[in-house]
């Protein structure tokens, strides 16, 4: 006989294990588990387990029908990640259902490099917050960000603190938009040791200027990415032939 435990895992738990049976299934484009399966591997009710799978169907991620098996829809799925929202990468992670951990590598104030210089439109006298940082998601390295941020005079930054956080205790705006580049990189050196990956093993990357309420430039920041973790969606709408 099987009892189920004391207490239960709360909503917010259920749904982030429930992705990761969604992302499964829609990599093995396999319908989802029973709900009778589902619950003893997650450890819930059934009523706390079709509460998740309505949230998830409210978000597109399944389709369910009575008397049929529950399905996965990869594009929906891709949705969560959209490369045009803002967003923690702790929080992107764990809306794929991974297991999210960050960590500081290194924090340091030095004179801004001169390439971020020209980007930002600052003389190149300006001291920034230099910091990396490295994301897991169930152990693996996905992602190293190295985030650069000016800083006004008599300014510090905590490693530990969210950079869009320090940016706008700091300089007392936000950052409201984003200037985003993709690109493709191969790691070397130090990032191919922090990224526990061969060196040579090609990248994404996405270099970010965040850009304040005002039109100044708050934020450059270089992201390193494992594709084979995380991959990206944009929203472009289509011109009608008519317009």
């Amino acid at each position: 006989m099987t009892f189920l435990p004391f207490s239960t895992p709360d909503v917010d738990s259920i749904q982030m294990q429930l992705l990761r049976f969604a992302r499964e299934a829609a990599a093995q484009r396999a319908p989802l588990p029973g709900e009778l399966e589902l619950t003893s591997r997650l450890g819930c009710t059934r009523q706390q387990l079709r509460n998740a799978l309505q949230a998830l169907e409210r978000q597109g991620i399944v389709r369910r029908r009575q008397g049929t098996v529950t399905t996965v829809d990869p594009i929906a799925l891709r949705m969560s990640v959209r490369l045009e929202e803002q967003f923690e990468h702790t929080d992107l992670l764990n809306r794929l259902g991974y297991s999210a951990t960050v960590e500081g590598l290194s924090s340091e104030t030095i004179p801004i490099p001169g390439h971020i210089a020209a980007l930002m439109e600052l003389p190149d006298s300006t001291l920034i917050a230099s910091m990396r940082k490295r994301w897991r998601a169930d152990g693996k390295v996905a992602m190293i960000a190295d985030n650069s941020m000016p800083l006004p005079d008599g300014g510090d930054v905590d490693p530990q603190e969210s950079v869009f956080d320090a940016i706008a205790r700091l300089h007392g705006e936000a950052v409201v938009w984003e200037v985003t580049t993709p690109g493709l990189a191969t790691l070397e050196g130090e990032l191919a040791e922090q990224f526990e990956r061969e060196p040579g093993t090609p990248v994404m990357t996405f270099e970010f200027i965040g850009i304040g309420a005002s039109g100044t430039r708050l934020l450059h920041s270089m992201e390193y990415h494992d594709p084979s973790l995380v991959s990206y969606s944009m929203v472009r709408t289509a011109r009608p032939p008519w317009a």
